[in-house]
Order: structure tokens, then C-alpha cells, then sequence
């Protein structure tokens, strides 16, 4: 159920008054963002547009823009009223005649710009909101589809580079007591080198426990495991909202990593290190475009 938030989803629907035509894009951002374009008689169905995408949307910047085609009974019921504006003509005659004006410059064009009888302009009423609604809710529908198959070429990715930073992670384990014997080995010649030195109980202490809070990196590498494992279950997981949690477990897995780097300090181990390091920065990389 992992989804991106990258994709883009579109419908037709034919209404009594017109053709609507839906169109949703989504990009990624860290919050919801919802930009809606309507025609102005649509205006006032904003806010239920905008309830409409949160509800099946949670992360990413949308973008909805609602273009309609008006049919042929809608244009013609924008026409002003043929009777009326024949009275308006004759009213506007004799205005003329008893001005002295010849009553032929009372023409279409004079009426349509002079007439106190406004074209209708609204064609949108309660009823149509529920046209509105269907065509949004069928290009939301092609919006998420895309979002997951977006999501699965993700997981694909994200799950392929979490492979190779167990891999890495395993072969520091095998290393890590060869590591802490050769680390050991050279705290022996070091105390050796100091049986001479009055200081020699003190700088001990200080070598052995620098020694013992460098070479042991059980926990970390306990934890780390632990931060594989959540991953795993996430993708798993029915829930298809759940880029933040991913992103919170990067950062974990990146001070795990971390702190096994700053404690180790053999070369094969920092090497791994290195290429989790790499590793965990695509993740994080890709993690930013699921939602």
C-alpha cells in the first residue's frame, strides 16, 4: 500500500449542464497543500472540493483544476429573454424619436450594452454539486492508482538498498571481534610502554575505558536490526500513509551508523560504514516522495 506523492489522475463527466472535466496533480511537500481552479459559477464549491481531496489525500502539494463545456440548453438559457428585450427596443425608440434621434440607431449591440437585463452567469446550483463531486472523486481514483504504482517502484528501490545495508551491517558484525582484539592487542603494548611511568594506574583507567566505549558496538548494531525489522513491517503494512514514520526511522538508523563509524577504527569497518552511509542518503532521497 505504499504510495507516492508524485502522480496525476483525470475524468469526464457528462452533466445536464455541460461537460466537466477534472484534473489533479500532486507533487511532493512535507504537509497538505490543495490549490483548487474553478470557473466562477463553480466558485462557491470550494471548500467542499477541498474536503473532497483531504479526505483521500494526506501528504503533497495538489493541484485540482475543474474545466467545464457548457451544452447546448445551458448557453442558450445564458441568452437574454427575445420578448424582453423586443419592449426594451420599443421603449428606446420613442425615447429617441422625442429626443430627435432617428430611432435605427437603437440596434442588438445598443441593447446588449445599454439594457438594465443581465445575461445569466451562474449556472451552477445545489444539484450540481453532486456532479462536481463524482467527476473529482473518479480522477482522485486515477490519482491514487498512479500514486501506488509510483509507491511499489519505490518500495522496490527503497527495499533493494536496505538489503545491501544489511549485508553491510552483518559483515561489521563479523568484523567487530577481530576488530576489538587488534584494538586490545595494541592497549597492551600501550600499558606495556608505561610500566615505567609513576601515572601508571591513571593513564590505564583512561585507556581501558576509552578502549571498552570505542571497540563495543553490540547495541548499536542490536538497534540497527531492530530499525531493518520496523522497515520491513511498514512495508508490509496496510497503512499507506506512513512517510513520516519512514523518515523518523532514517534518522535513527543514521545515528546508529554513525556512532559505529566513530567507534570503530578499523579500516574494513569504516569502509562499510562509508557505503551504508551512501546507502541510507538514497533512501532518505526517496523517502521524501512517499506519502
Amino acid at each position: 500500500m505504499l504510495a507516492s506523492m508524485t502522480g496525476f489522475g483525470r475524468a469526464i463527466f457528462d452533466a445536464p449542464f455541460g461537460r466537466l472535466i477534472a484534473e489533479i496533480q500532486s507533487v511532493n511537500r512535507k504537509y497538505l497543500e490543495i490549490f483548487v481552479s474553478l470557473p466562477k459559477e463553480f466558485g462557491r464549491f470550494e471548500h467542499d472540493i477541498r474536503t473532497c481531496v483531504g479526505e483521500k489525500i494526506s501528504r503533497g502539494q495538489v493541484s485540482v483544476r475543474i474545466h467545464v463545456i457548457p451544452s447546448e440548453y445551458a448557453t442558450l438559457a445564458q441568452l437574454p429573454n427575445p420578448q424582453a428585450l423586443k419592449e426594451l427596443k420599443r421603449g428606446w425608440e420613442k425615447i429617441a424619436r422625442s429626443l430627435g434621434y432617428d430611432s435605427k440607431t437603437i440596434d442588438l449591440p445598443f441593447l446588449m450594452l445599454y439594457s438594465p437585463i443581465q445575461q445569466k452567469v451562474n449556472l451552477a446550483e445545489d444539484q450540481d454539486l453532486e456532479a462536481v463531486v463524482k467527476c473529482l472523486e473518479e480522477a482522485l481514483e486515477g490519482l491514487i492508482k498512479m500514486k501506488i504504482k509510483e509507491g511499489k517502484a519505490l518500495s522496490v528501490d527503497v527495499k533493494r538498498r536496505l538489503a545491501a545495508m544489511k549485508k553491510n551491517l552483518k559483515a561489521i558484525e563479523s568484523l567487530a571481534p577481530e576488530a576489538s582484539e587488534r584494538m586490545k592487542k595494541n592497549l597492551v603494548d600501550k600499558m606495556k610502554e608505561l610500566q615505567a611511568s609513576p601515572e601508571l594506574d591513571d593513564r590505564i583507567l583512561r585507556e581501558t575505558l576509552l578502549f571498552a566505549d570505542r571497540v563495543d558496538i553490540t547495541e548499536e548494531i542490536t538497534r540497527l536490526e531492530s530499525h531493518f525489522s520496523q522497515f520491513y513491517e511498514m512495508f508490509e503494512g496496510k497503512e499507506r500513509t506512513i512517510g513520516r514514520k519512514m523518515d523518523f526511522l532514517i534518522q535513527e538508523m543514521g545515528r546508529e551508523i554513525n556512532t559505529i563509524g566513530s567507534k570503530s577504527f578499523d579500516a574494513k569497518i569504516s569502509h562499510l560504514v562509508i557505503e551504508m552511509k551512501s546507502e541510507l542518503e538514497k533512501v532518505r532521497e526517496q523517502i521524501q516522495n512517499i506519502e
